[in-house]
């Protein structure tokens, strides 16, 4: 087998056409650069298969056999990969110009470059509109107070002032910079330093990408944005489920803030969303923060068993955070 310089990994669950749009695209903008197409699938039981298998004759495909979620599929794929480079891609991704050669150049000409963690580029939606894919959220205390009704009405409403930054402003989209976070649609690393930071399995989906930068971090490794270049990103398109999702967002953030901070700040975190919860019940029952903090208390009330498709392994870990409250 002729080693490539990089390894191209795919997950993909039941998205046949947005899987076939992100591999033709990268067929057809990648040049100057020898790569492998490796895709995991979590068992998505539709043509997916037949429909890349029979247009990209060189794609590595591998059947899970289960859906084994989001972290655990890319660890897959990583063990197959014989790159000296890996990019990380969602099915949902779709390249329109040589973004793999241009982010990994951009790798490259970075001082100290075993150093270096992920390097991710510009993420956008069809119209060009700039999507945060870095530095642009902290799932901690921060959001909660952020999501909290009286934040909301006093500043938001009586200030007349946004919470949150605009996301160019705040992520500086448009020049290269040290970032504490990149989000994974699209990211490239070398192969050395993402095969020694594995993704946490014990994450199904949603918050291994935060989890998985943080270690990095801790290890001494940096993350990179790259503004010179620009993939598609339907977001969202690939889990349509929205309160399936939030349920799933939600039991991923508590074992993210588990892990991630100190046990004062976990039981800090639980308090101000109880307060949340709280007012909550005070406030309009149309608006949105309630809505999703309703489909967040079916989590937080141990009803983990409602986010229907999970592994008993994962289910069992999500328990056991939430058995803490």
């Amino acid at each position: 087998m002729v080693k490539k310089e990089v390894s191209i990994i795919i997950v993909n669950y039941k998205t046949p056409h947005l899987l076939e749009a992100c591999v033709s695209s990268i067929y057809k903008h990648t040049e100057g650069v020898d790569f492998e197409v490796i895709i995991v699938d979590n068992d998505s039981r539709d043509n997916s298969k037949e429909l890349i298998i029979s247009q990209f004759k060189n794609v590595l495909w591998i059947d899970s056999q289960q859906n084994v979620g989001f972290g655990r599929a890319n660890n897959i794929g990583l063990k197959e990969a014989q790159g000296d480079y890996v990019v990380l891609i969602n099915s949902d991704v779709e390249l329109f110009e040589n973004s793999i050669l241009l982010t990994l150049d951009h790798l490259k000409s970075i001082p100290n470059p075993n150093k270096v963690g992920f390097v991710g580029c510009k993420i956008v939606h069809r119209d060009g509109a700039p999507q945060p894919s870095c530095n642009y959220w902290n799932p901690g205390i921060r959001e909660l107070l952020e999501a909290n009704a009286l934040v909301i009405k006093f500043w938001q409403r009586i200030l007349k002032r946004k919470i949150l930054h605009d996301i160019d402003k705040y992520a500086r989209l448009d020049e290269n910079h040290e970032v504490t976070h990149l989000g994974v649609p699209f990211v490239i690393c070398t192969r050395e330093a993402i095969q020694e930071n594995y993704f946490d399995e014990n994450f199904f989906m949603y918050f291994e990408d935060c989890e998985l930068n943080a270690r990095m971090s801790i290890k001494g490794l940096k993350h990179y944005y790259f503004s010179g270049t620009s993939v598609y990103h339907h977001i969202g398109a690939s889990n349509k489920d929205n309160e399936k999702r939030d349920r799933q967002i939600f039991a991923s953030r508590l074992l993210y803030i588990k892990k991630r901070y100190s046990a004062l700040y976990y039981r800090f975190f639980v308090l101000i969303f109880k307060f949340n919860l709280f007012l909550d019940g005070l406030a309009d029952s149309s608006h949105l923060t309630t809505k999703k903090h309703k489909v967040w208390l079916k989590v937080y009330n141990k009803k983990v068993n409602e986010i229907s498709g999970v592994p008993n392994e994962s289910l069992n870990t999500y328990s056991d955070v939430l058995q803490e409250f």
